[in-house]
């Protein structure tokens, strides 16, 4: 039941029904759970078996949003194809420790990671500090770059094509920012976004309810109304912050690019007021398993690129490496 309920939750506004945001964010645990029922009943031969996958058919749709079955398309060598990643870095706190214990000798390697894998020449980051700007423009050079003020850890976007333009999109509660700059590609001018949308702050509630010596009745049901009531915060503050947003996408003057963390899952009515016109670009080129977050939650999606319609998709990836509590996302694009 909580599956078949959960394919509504891109069309109700969890301001109302905060109950559906919930159903959209274990989306990706309730299909799992189906599929193990349904092989469970078939093992043994009973009629429950098609109750299971009956509901998982009558959601095939909604898989796209986290299991990717298309290609990366070839491209012709003399287009001029651009290379976006959208990341969230965590300050590149976890530097200190990983994957060695030397500081110096990590960061390193993360500038050698970025190297090996193409380095995407438009950079989208949040929760970025001002020193960690300064060591992607030293390490790895970007000669442009645009920011949202302020000392916390905030987006910004990193660039080797000229920036015209930029500026920010204000949200009057939460935490979460959003920059936005329109960029000279060679004379064609898109406008990127990075974007962070307001945290559920339930990881380290999660991690503390999966130890086992915390699994204990009371804690749990205390632990997870918790979370609940949480979420049902942070839903509805996302809901406002991707309203302001979309305002601002649609009054542009430039074909958009969206990048960034939106703490909610393709499964979401925040990723459908963002996404919606829009070219998802894991949709259009992701192979396997779409999950974008490291921690102890397994399946979550919540990290996105979405690009004007009018963008040729050529290719999507996920660099599965823990430098941060996210993995970065890249994608190819032509721009026509």
């Amino acid at each position: 039941m909580g599956l078949l309920l959960s394919y509504f939750a891109p069309v109700i506004n969890p301001y109302k029904y905060w109950q559906f945001g919930i159903l959209g964010l274990m989306f990706p645990f309730m299909i799992f759970i189906n599929l193990f029922f349904s092989v469970f009943w078939l093992l043994r031969k009973r009629w429950f078996a098609l109750i299971s996958l009956l509901v998982i058919a009558m959601g095939w749709n909604a898989f796209s949003g986290i299991i990717g079955l298309k290609l990366p398309q070839s491209s012709d060598p003399d287009d001029k194809a651009i290379r976006v990643m959208s990341y969230n870095i965590r300050a590149l706190s976890k530097l200190a420790n990983y994957p060695t214990k030397s500081p110096k000798e990590n960061k390193e390697k993360f500038a050698f990671f970025m190297e090996e894998n193409k380095l995407p020449h438009i950079l989208c980051v949040q929760e970025s500090t001002m020193p960690n700007i300064k060591f992607l423009q030293s390490s790895m050079a970007y000669p442009y770059y645009c920011r949202y003020p302020g000392y916390n850890s905030n987006t910004a976007i990193l660039s080797v094509f000229p920036i015209d333009n930029s500026g920010v999109v204000k949200f009057d509660k939460g935490n979460g920012d959003c920059v936005w700059a329109d960029i000279n590609l060679d004379g064609k001018i898109i406008r990127f976004y990075s974007v962070h949308l307001h945290s559920n702050t339930i990881s380290i509630q999660a991690d503390t309810l999966i130890k086992i010596d915390n699994i204990e009745k009371n804690k749990t049901i205390k632990g997870v109304e918790g979370m609940f009531q949480k979420y049902k915060f942070a839903t509805r503050v996302r809901y406002e912050q991707a309203k302001k947003i979309k305002k601002h996408m649609e009054s542009s003057p430039n074909p958009v690019v969206i990048c960034g963390d939106f703490n909610d899952t393709p499964q979401s009515f925040i990723y459908h007021v963002l996404s919606e016109g829009m070219k998802d670009t894991f949709k259009e080129r992701g192979i396997g398993f779409g999950t974008t977050w490291a921690g102890n939650l397994p399946g979550l999606k919540i990290d996105y690129i979405l690009a004007d319609p009018s963008v040729n998709v050529i290719s999507h990836d996920i660099y599965r490496r823990q430098f941060s509590d996210h993995y970065p996302i890249t994608t190819t694009l032509l721009f026509q």
